[in-house]
């Protein structure tokens, strides 16, 4: 059960998404104030929520000022008893690689080169991914999925406002061209994106999943989440960054298919 449900976690992980954290601020309405429609007044525009959502990460000038970025941290399961380190690094415009080194059970990786995806870890071995898989890891792969959300989804809507913790956020429904519609939680006061749901499809079939995303710091100008979590019906698992670097020299090996 333990392999089975890591083999599962693995092919769930997601590049780390430029967001930062800010308790949003309730105003206090004014007495006098006439009745309106409050949903229809209160509500904005999908324009309006990823506009306020750049902006609050450092805005599209700042972003695109970064070329490169590699992190360090931990790699965590607790109800496993797991931790091993993990390193990210990602490349513009659309080169993403991730390697986790877990004690007494080895090491994974899930590369894409711009073109070509792979993933590669102890219970499953090394796969070339395909249809779905390579649709979402080409997403998550792009150097500026922050200000191009409506390159990879060709409707998003928005859904109303919901609780995700301490945050009052608004969803945005988003239909990929290629796999299941995803839901975006962006905070009402700050305008960063929170939390992100959606499915991960693979051999074993689309796990729903949650992610979290915490612990905010700015890095170079762009605010950056060291911490991300997620939850789907097998487990929770955490990634947590203790040093990134920005417009670092990458080497292209380390975008290369991996060896096993």
């Amino acid at each position: 059960m333990k392999r089975i449900a890591l083999t599962l976690a693995f092919a769930m992980i997601m590049t780390l998404t430029s967001v930062a954290q800010e308790k949003p601020k309730a105003e206090t309405p004014k007495a006098d104030a006439p009745k309106t429609d409050a949903k229809a007044e209160a509500t904005p525009s999908v324009d309006e929520i990823l506009n306020k959502f750049v902006k609050a990460i450092g805005g599209k000038e700042a972003i695109e000022k970064i070329k490169s970025r590699s992190m360090k941290g931990s790699f965590e399961i607790e109800a496993m008893n797991l931790t091993g380190a993990v390193e990210l690094f990602s490349k513009a415009p659309d080169k993403s690689a991730m390697k986790i080194d877990l004690p007494n059970i080895g090491v994974i990786s899930r590369i894409y080169d711009g073109a070509k995806g792979w993933d590669s870890n102890p219970m499953t071995g090394l796969r070339e991914l395909s249809g779905v898989e390579l649709a979402q890891i080409k997403r998550s792969s792009d150097f500026y999925q922050e200000i191009n959300f409506k390159k990879h989804y060709t409707k998003m809507e928005v859904k109303g406002k919901e609780k995700v913790g301490s945050y009052e956020t608004y969803v945005i429904e988003a239909t990929p061209a290629e796999g299941s519609v995803e839901k975006l939680f962006f905070d009402v006061g700050a305008g960063l994106l929170v939390r992100q749901d959606g499915e991960s499809e693979g051999p074993d079939g689309k796990i729903p999943f949650e992610t979290y995303i915490d612990d905010y710091k700015v890095v170079d100008g762009v605010k950056v989440a060291h911490t991300l979590k997620q939850v789907n019906p097998m487990m929770t698992w955490a990634i947590k960054i203790a040093e990134i670097k920005s417009n670092v020299e990458i080497e292209e090996a380390k975008f290369n298919k991996p060896s096993n």
